[in-house]
């Protein structure tokens, strides 16, 4: 009874049994999450960050591994991996025959497909997840091919910790790519995913030689390699720890990561030598204050492509925000181009002249940096030094809206104050703007005043618009040809520089270009705090040119004609003369001469009564101290008013735009 019984059941277990492994569901093939890498214009990668979910995991196909590496994986994990439909019947009967034999279990009968279903899949070591797994590798054979499976298992083996698939542990076990492998790397590579945290090299290099070791023997057993080749595998080191990945331009990277999340691979204009020179330079500057980071940039004038990029000295410990794109005061390095715009709209030339003195407008009173004035200087001078006054003076004549709007027309827009309008502050740094945007007004200036956005993605499309018209460019560029470069440097380069310094020394910049490149470095605190009361020519200034001598040597200039272009007069015309068009009221030749206070003299004044002072002869304007405080009056005018604040000695000066002075004392 018992036996017909069994023979009616049997066939319907074995049904069933069949039934509930073929209505197992095809494991899928989830959308894996890889590695982001960031490359530079020669596709070397510059930055490389872990997925999403934590992994060094890098996508990697057959044909971009080593051939005698698929060879060697082939023999030792999955002979006929090629020949087999997911499960290998040959090595499921070998595997069987041992295990009855030997009353235990000698040697499995995993496909590398039924490996990556386990990869996909992970579930208990069990006979009922071996059947899972053997009827999910059926089924994922008849979804991919033989390729696509190999490609899944390399990109998905373990490799210990948080390194999955063979791409990412050759780089970081061996620093190289697995396309060339060695005998040694390869076997170790093979024997890693079998027991990936047990042999760890970099924390169980002793087990992992051992593993290597024999999978070595493996394939000299089975004639894959010789006895030379395999006393040489066996005699070679194992790595003992990891190696570190790309860690250049990390600001860049996570921003264009940001923008585009999907891509695995973003490719720059960026030159990794030049890069890792410019970091390498930013961090060997011992002298920073507690606190403070450098940020850099350069440009290729011809393409406005981003060649370096350093967001500030170091991502680590200084700063992780992208100082390039921080908006801070510019202090004086919007000069140039308001003098160029002054050129364009035909109101003033290089040897225009005007008078560095007090100036105000409204309750804006401001000063040279040094608290000094010049008197009578040229444009060409006031730029070179840098002057304060004839700078606003300019801005005053052109109108800082003007200023403002032709930014804005080529895509630069400048940060006001809250609810400000443009005014004259802008000349002295009183707007916001980030390096990013000076180093693009630099460029344009450099490109004969042809202007494009900087290009950090080849092939992005990029309008070109007008910043300046070639004259003003040309004329601009003459100008600060002869700025003198920092202390200690020469100009072997031709470099066209320009220093800043911010209100309170919070910024200190340098923007400056030759024939084929911009740089722009900026210096200061994060937050914005002062720092030391140094300037952006010695501060910044030696960095510029420390980071132009790590460029190749200067070709010859394409945007900006060597010689002056037609048109362009050497002296300004009459009505140019000087910046303030009102005519002389006293003729030139007679000695300059204050007729009143006499020299000398005591003089009895009512109670807030002022006193006004006269002067003949000389060369207007004028220019009236009294005890070495600057009046504000009209240069133009041989006369001025006083007002006392009380009893004393007084010493009234007077220049003129000669250079002419005369003095008087009086009580």
């Amino acid at each position: 009874m018992a036996k017909a019984l069994w023979r009616w059941l049997t066939p319907l277990l074995l049904l069933g049994a069949a039934a509930w492994l073929w209505w197992v569901p095809a494991p899928g093939v989830p959308r894996l999450d890889y590695s982001f890498e960031l490359l530079d214009r020669h596709g070397q990668v510059l930055y490389r960050t872990t997925s999403r979910d934590g992994y060094w995991r890098l996508p990697l196909e057959p044909g971009q591994v080593d051939p005698n590496f698929i060879r060697y994986l082939l023999a030792y994990e999955d002979q006929r991996f090629y020949r087999h439909p997911g499960v290998d019947p040959l090595a499921l009967v070998r595997a069987l025959g041992q295990w009855l034999q030997a009353g235990r279990v000698v040697s499995g009968a995993s496909t590398l497909t039924m490996q990556t279903v386990r990869l996909l899949h992970p579930r208990p070591r069990t006979l009922a997840s071996k059947l899972v797994e053997m009827v999910q590798a059926l089924k994922l054979e008849s979804e991919l091919d033989k390729d696509a499976l190999l490609s899944l298992y390399l990109t998905l083996a373990p490799y210990g910790g948080n390194i999955q698939g063979l791409r990412a542990a050759a780089l970081i076990y061996f620093g190289r790519e697995p396309d060339h492998l060695t005998l040694s790397q390869a076997a170790l590579l093979i024997a890693l995913p079998q027991a990936p945290e047990a042999r760890r090299p970099d924390r169980h290099p002793r087990a992992a030689r051992q593993a290597r070791d024999h999978v070595l023997k493996q394939l000299f057993a089975k004639h894959l390699i010789s006895r030379e080749a395999l006393r040489i595998a066996l005699r070679q080191p194992v790595p003992t720890k990891r190696r570190p990945t790309p860690f250049h331009a990390p600001q860049l990277a996570n921003r264009l990561h940001r923008l585009q999340p999907a891509a695995q691979r973003i490719q720059t204009t960026l030159d990794g030598t030049l890069q890792r020179r410019l970091e390498r330079l930013a961090a060997h500057q011992s002298w920073l204050d507690q606190g403070e980071t450098i940020a850099m940039l350069v440009v290729d004038n011809h393409s406005h492509d981003i060649l370096a990029h350093l967001g500030s000295a170091d991502f680590l410990r200084h700063s992780q925000l992208d100082l390039t794109r921080a908006i801070r005061s510019p202090g004086s390095t919007l000069k140039p181009f308001i003098y160029g715009l002054g050129f364009e709209l035909g109101l003033m030339h290089p040897e225009t002249r005007v008078f560095d003195t007090g100036f105000r407008n409204g309750v804006y009173a401001p000063h040279n940096f040094d608290n000094g004035y010049r008197g009578a200087v040229t444009i060409r001078q006031a730029l070179q030094q840098s002057l304060n006054i004839p700078a606003v003076k300019a801005l005053d004549r052109i109108g800082p809206t003007t200023l403002v709007q032709r930014f804005r027309q080529v895509g630069v827009r400048l940060r006001l104050p809250r609810g400000g309008k443009p005014d004259l502050a802008i000349a002295l740094g009183g707007a916001g703007i980030s390096l990013e945007g000076l180093v693009s007004l630099y460029a344009a200036l450099a490109h004969g005043g042809d202007y494009a956005p900087l290009r950090v993605l080849p092939g992005t499309a990029r309008p070109h618009r007008r910043l300046l018209s070639p004259a003003a460019a040309w004329l601009v560029d003459d100008i600060l040809k002869d700025v003198p470069p920092p202390a200690g440097f020469a100009n072997r380069r031709a470099i066209r520089f320009k220093s800043g310094t911010s209100y309170g020394y919070r910024d200190a910049w340098a923007i400056g270009y030759d024939a084929d490149h911009t740089i722009g470095v900026w210096v200061g605190h994060p937050d914005g705090s002062a720092g030391m009361a140094r300037t952006g020519t010695a501060t910044a200034g030696p960095l510029l040119y420390q980071a132009f001598e790590l460029l190749p040597p200067a070709r010859s200039r394409p945007g900006i004609a060597a010689s002056r272009p037609a048109g362009i007069q050497p002296h300004p015309p009459a009505h140019l003369r000087w910046l303030d068009p009102r005519p002389l009221t006293t003729p030139p030749g007679a000695p300059l001469k204050i007729l009143f206070p006499v020299d000398d003299s005591t003089l009895v004044l009512d109670r807030h009564q002022a006193l006004i002072l006269k002067a003949a002869g000389g060369r207007p304007p004028y220019r009236w101290l009294v005890n070495g405080v600057p009046l504000a009056a009209n240069g133009w005018q041989p006369r001025a008013r006083w007002q006392p604040d009380g009893n004393g000695a007084v010493t009234v000066t007077l220049l003129d735009d000669t250079g002419a002075q005369q003095k008087v004392s009086v009580w």
